[in-house]
């Protein structure tokens, strides 16, 4: 297996999965260069993370990646996404694409006249668990899902999810939402756990997305679930002959006779890495790269990302063709979590 070549451009956290990426996997990954602000910036990057860093575009684009992931600030993502398709480079561009309509318009004329393939670097469908439970939907174990309940990530990471259990693709989405605001005890953060005791605002967003034929999606979702030692995440997949309740999965058996299974989880003993994962005797995941280094759902998901924006670009299945819908549902589930109201996501062109 020939490896795949990707450069990044941006040096912080979201990046730096890229980066391990490259690192855990090097028979996976080559990573090309990364590109960073300035060269002071850039020569820092290096010396601590062994790798090769630039800060001229031209110069990150002399090493001849396949693809670039475009992992900036939400602020600076549209315009050097725009700039990279406008030389004709393969994007993969962390989320969201934009935050108004407007930059995202702009952004899928770029696509077009370029004819350079971009995508976002969406992840969350794609860790081992969810793989999991989206195989014992395909596999048509709970039925046909009528409607899922999500308090796991926040807007278009979420919506995702959403329809990747409901199978919803272009049609016309009301969306109900509302912003609420309660205190929380701060515990964790990106750096790790808080124990200073300080309070602060959680917002959290519901909302319910109607796809119409019966399928309804709701959103429930608080940033501080991410760290927060107090709040934890679950997941409710329904269907017409079982449920899905995070790692619990009701279903019927021959004779409609009712049956109760959990997901086996089989990691490494000694990284934790996810090895496979089982159900009711079955494989229903089985993770592709080594387990021999230590990787969390995320760091897995994302080497899933690389792979298949590696595949796309060969002409294979998109590795995620909702980018666009996906960003535009997010900026209508913001307008009407603002208003709080009832705003209704209408079928668009890149639909």
């Amino acid at each position: 297996m020939s490896k795949i070549r990707f450069a990044v451009v941006g040096n912080g956290w979201r990046a730096m999965f890229f980066v391990r990426a490259a690192q855990n996997l090097p028979e996976w990954f080559e990573l090309t260069g990364v590109l960073c602000r300035s060269q002071e910036k850039a020569e820092a990057f290096a010396q601590k993370h062994g790798v090769k860093a630039f800060w001229r575009m031209d110069d990150l684009l002399a090493t001849k990646p396949e693809f670039v992931v475009c992992c900036l600030t939400k602020k600076a993502m549209p315009d050097a996404t725009m700039q990279l398709l406008e030389r004709g480079v393969h994007v993969l561009s962390e989320t969201p694409l934009a935050v108004d309509m407007d930059t995202l318009e702009k952004i899928r004329c770029a696509q077009r006249e370029s004819g350079a393939v971009l995508s976002m670097a969406e992840q969350y469908f794609l860790y081992p668990g969810h793989q999991a439970r989206l195989e014992i939907v395909r596999r048509g174990l709970i039925g046909q899902v009528q409607n899922v309940w999500m308090s796991m990530m926040h807007d278009y990471h979420g919506i995702s999810m959403l329809r990747a259990f409901l199978g919803e693709e272009s049609a016309p989405v009301e969306i109900r939402a509302r912003k609420l605001t309660t205190p929380i005890v701060l515990t964790g953060g990106r750096g790790g756990y808080i124990t200073e005791g300080e309070i602060e605002n959680e917002y959290r967003v519901l909302a319910q997305f109607d796809f119409g034929g019966g399928r309804v999606g709701l959103h429930d979702f608080a940033g501080s679930q991410y760290h927060s030692a107090i709040r934890s995440n679950h997941l409710r997949v329904n269907g017409t002959h079982g449920e899905i309740f995070d790692d619990e999965v009701r279903f019927l058996r021959a004779g409609n006779r009712p049956a109760k299974e959990r997901l086996i989880w089989h990691c490494d003993e000694i990284t934790g890495t996810v090895r496979s994962i089982d159900f009711d005797g079955e494989c229903v995941y089985s993770n592709p790269f080594r387990t021999d280094v230590a990787m969390t759902e995320d760091d897995i998901a994302v080497c899933h990302v690389l792979v298949r924006m590696k595949a796309e670009i060969d002409g294979g299945a998109p590795h995620y063709p909702y980018c666009f819908r996906d960003s535009y549902l997010s900026i209508v589930l913001t307008d009407a979590a603002a208003q709080d109201t009832v705003v209704t996501a209408d079928a668009l062109a890149w639909d």
